[in-house]
């Protein structure tokens, strides 16, 4: 059975629109880029998604600078990952569409599935993007199928990717299956030069040797920008070894080659989170990419069309069991 709610005064002056099974309770917010807010397993009431305990969720314009006002959650983004001018456009940080109001467009039951459908145009870009969320009704998975419609009388060129803020504890254990691991940037000096490639996941750098696997404290005041590549499948999962509760993610690898790990261990604004978000071009921003001959391009009428999977396993079940379901 499943159900779902949508309700105007959910959070705070927001609409909320809640998708459940006996399993899992997704909170999405239609404002706010319709982002998922809450990914939860109501066995235990975990919540695997990141909360900003600093900022609650609001509004705010497309040109702002997404970091001052992100609340957390999962976030998706295009055409762009950094902020970039790119053909005499500005784009902000994360693209243009994750601050919008997407129109709830349905909600409704496929068989024993409970699907909402969810649109916004963007300001910048002739496109329409289409966001369906789907609650299984037979197992504890979610699946997020993105368009983007190219409505446009020229081509178009863009990177997607998508943007989950995974909480974390001094127990957490990253599963990645990467053959390599790229260093990009370090809030401390000495862990790795920009560009160091090295075997995942052991790290030697002058200032030590590092299991970036393993998640740091928040007194360890350090933050990590690497990219996990070379990727044997299209699959992470993120579990807290010390419970046996974890989230596993399914992309497709052909679409998204790898993966952006933002590891922030207390070293950015005294936040404690990882990203690990699977993206269609390993350059930071739109126009660095296209330069590379790493984005893509949507001819007139054309679109492009991707799906994640997520679902939460606990203990004796493993992260590789729960690719059965996957």
């Amino acid at each position: 059975m499943a159900w779902h709610s949508i309700r105007k005064n959910g959070l705070g002056p927001l609409t909320t629109l809640d998708l459940e099974n006996r399993w899992l309770r997704v909170r999405v917010l239609p404002e706010l880029g319709a982002k998922i807010y809450d990914l939860i397993w109501k066995p235990t009431g975990k919540n695997f998604l990141w909360h900003n305990p600093r900022i609650a969720p609001h509004t705010y314009p497309m040109e702002a600078d997404f970091d001052n006002h992100w609340c957390g959650g999962w976030d998706d983004a295009f055409p762009t990952r950094g902020e970039c001018v790119f053909r005499e456009q500005r784009y902000p940080n994360l693209g243009e569409l994750r601050s919008l109001l997407w129109k709830i467009d349905s909600v409704s039951r496929r068989g024993k599935d409970l699907e909402a459908l969810l649109s916004a145009f963007g300001p910048i870009s002739p496109v329409k993007a289409i966001k369906t969320i789907t609650v299984e009704g037979n197992s504890p998975v979610v699946r997020m199928h993105y368009r983007i419609i190219n409505l446009g009388p020229m081509s178009i060129d863009f990177i997607w990717g998508t943007h989950p803020a995974l909480a974390i504890n001094e127990h957490t254990l990253l599963h990645i299956p990467a053959r390599h691991g790229i260093v990009a940037q370090c809030s401390q000096p000495g862990w790795g030069q920009p560009g160091q490639r090295y075997d995942w996941p052991l790290l030697e750098a002058e200032a030590g040797r590092a299991e970036m696997d393993k998640v740091r404290t928040m007194d360890a005041n350090i933050c990590f920008g690497h990219y996990a590549v070379d990727l044997e499948e299209g699959v992470y999962a993120v579990e807290d070894v010390s419970s046996g509760e974890g989230l596993l993610l399914r992309f497709p690898l052909q679409q998204c080659p790898s993966l952006w790990l933002w590891l922030n261990y207390g070293g950015w604004r005294g936040y404690h989170h990882v990203i690990l978000e699977p993206w269609t071009s390993i350059s930071a921003n739109l126009a660095q990419a296209y330069e590379q001959k790493t984005s893509l391009s949507l001819k007139p009428g054309e679109e492009f069309a991707t799906e994640m999977k997520a679902t939460v396993y606990h203990k004796p079940e493993t992260w590789k069991g729960a690719l059965g379901r996957m």
